[in-house]
Formats: structure tokens, C-alpha cells, sequence
């Protein structure tokens, strides 16, 4: 009898081990991002109850052209003063090509992992070419760090996967040279710093 005792006892603790470590990692992939052509996947581990650490990286290696809201992106960024119609333009963007790593910590409402909200505090290096299109045809080659803060909310799919929709803002320093439409240098060694809408993702979870 007390040996049942005993064995009940350890698959118990067994179990509940087993279920605690099934909680401490997980790996996720930002759907729109994936379906726009990049790369992206983010480890993440719990380090205490209430806190995680994530490591989203990002890259798409292949130039081709990428709808984009131009209108908006150069009225934001390059100051160019135009009408309502043309702020709210569409057109392709030759040059998306980047590397990214974007790590995260978070603070978790109802525990990591949990359904609930977090509070995320990121940082943001990348290497990239970007630009070319039918308001510019130059395009920008250069690095960019910075960071900021996020937030977000997980949702419980099934017992080992959740949904996260996530949004955050970053500031960031870039240094770049900036290319003609032929490759050609025109300007080397700007910089500037940014604004940017950061951490913008609707993310499928897998928790081991």
C-alpha cells in the first residue's frame, strides 16, 4: 500500500514537472509578414512567472516588387508635401531586402504564455536595402538600431498553441548610403532618425 502510495506520489510530481517544463519555451512566426515573402521566426523562453524573453528574426534575402502605401511612406518620412489622393497612393517598391534581429523582454499580465495581456521593451538592429519606386527611384542601403515598446494580447488556440496580435512604436538611428536606380552612389554616409511603427504582427504559436 504504501508503496502504490509512493508510486502515485512520484507520477504525480512526474506530471506536474513535466507540465511546468511544457511552458518554459516557445516558437512563433508572424503570419502577414511570412505571407508577404519574409522570413521570420521567434524563439522565446519564460524566465520568471511573469517575464519572457524573445528573439524575433527577420530576413528577406530576394529583391522584387512589394505593393507598399508610397504615398503614405514618403509623406511620413521624406516630407514631401502632397494632396490627400496622393498621400493615400499605391505602388511597388523595387528594393526590400533586409536582416533583422529584434529581441523583446515581456511582462506578462496572467503569467507567460497565459491568455491575457503583455507589455513588451525591445530593441532593433537591421541591415537593409529599401526603396525605388514610381515617386523615387533611388533606394537606401545602409543599417538601422534602435528600439521601444510594445503591446499585445495572447489568445489560447489549443493546449499548445496561441494566437498574439502585437503592436509597438521604436525609435531609431540609420546610417545609409543612398543608390540610384542603376546602383550607382549618389550620397554616402547619411543618417537620420526615425519614428517607426515597430512590432506590428498577428503571430502563430507553438508552446513546447
Amino acid at each position: 500500500m504504501l508503496h502504490s502510495k509512493v508510486l502515485l506520489g512520484l507520477l504525480a510530481f512526474l506530471g506536474l514537472s513535466t507540465s511546468l517544463k511544457a511552458q518554459d519555451y516557445a516558437l512563433s512566426t508572424n503570419v502577414p509578414s511570412l505571407l508577404l515573402g519574409n522570413i521570420n521566426i521567434e524563439p522565446s523562453m519564460r524566465l520568471s512567472s511573469n517575464l519572457s524573453l524573445q528573439l524575433g528574426i527577420s530576413a528577406r534575402p530576394k529583391s522584387f516588387d512589394l505593393p507598399a502605401p508610397t504615398g503614405l511612406i514618403h509623406w511620413i518620412y521624406n516630407g514631401h508635401h502632397t494632396g490627400f489622393n496622393n498621400r493615400m497612393s499605391w505602388g511597388t517598391v523595387k528594393h526590400v531586402e533586409h536582416f533583422s534581429f529584434a529581441p523583446s523582454l515581456r511582462l506578462w499580465h496572467k503569467g507567460v504564455y497565459n491568455r491575457g495581456m503583455f507589455l513588451g521593451i525591445h530593441g532593433l538592429g537591421m541591415v537593409y536595402r529599401y526603396g525605388s519606386d514610381s515617386k523615387d527611384f533611388n533606394y537606401s542601403q545602409g543599417l538601422l538600431v534602435g528600439g521601444g515598446l510594445s503591446l499585445g494580447y495572447s489568445h489560447e488556440l489549443a493546449p499548445h498553441w496561441n494566437l498574439e496580435a502585437e503592436g509597438g512604436i521604436s525609435g531609431a538611428w540609420t546610417k545609409y548610403d543612398l543608390h540610384g536606380q542603376d546602383g550607382t552612389l549618389k550620397q554616402a554616409d547619411k543618417s537620420r532618425l526615425l519614428v517607426l511603427p515597430s512590432r506590428l504582427a498577428l503571430r502563430l504559436v507553438y508552446v513546447f
